[in-house]
């Protein structure tokens, strides 16, 4: 089966990005405290950390050594996918406004530094920061499809192994 494989690949490499993640949304939980608008932000990087490690449960136990999961684990699996769908949207999205015109972006970015009082260091120049966020708009693009193709591939195993999952 070409698509098991292609998931494991998938799978065995959203496993470091998902702990990336975890480690990202730990800052994120306080400034949460601070802010209530960061708490959307933080609720949809807990749910593609909670997506990544479902569908590794699934890959692992259900797939590869065929045990029964419960139907939770489904259930946890495609309710968490389609809070990751949306954050894929809205990665297409700033990700091709970052790409097209890395200019404005990079402008405001220095706008709202410098009117926090806290200069750039000089080797953070313009075109550096052009750069930068072309390299972090197309590493996002690029995780988003994978993402993606991850999402696809997992509903079609869901459906294939649909026999795994109990009715407990």
């Amino acid at each position: 089966m070409k698509s098991t494989s292609l998931y494991t690949i998938l799978s065995f490499l959203l496993l470091p990005f998902g702990l990336l993640m975890l480690f990202t949304s730990l800052p994120m939980l306080l400034a949460s405290f601070i802010s209530p608008a960061a708490l959307f932000p933080l609720f949809m990087i807990l749910c593609i950390i909670i997506y990544i490690v479902s569908c590794f449960i699934f890959l692992q136990k259900g797939i590869k050594q065929e045990i029964a999961c419960k139907r939770s684990l489904k259930d946890w699996i495609k309710v968490n996918a389609f809070v990751t769908i949306v954050f894929i949207g809205l990665m297409f999205a700033q990700t091709t406004i970052i790409i097209k015109n890395p200019s404005i972006i990079s402008q405001q970015l220095i706008a709202d530094v410098n009117a926090q009082q806290s200069n750039l260091p000089a080797q953070f120049t313009p075109e550096l920061i052009h750069k930068l966020l072309k390299f972090i708009g197309y590493f996002m693009l690029i995780y988003s499809i994978v993402l993606a193709i991850h999402i696809v591939l997992t509903f079609r195993l869901i459906k294939t192994y649909s026999h795994i999952f109990s009715k407990e």
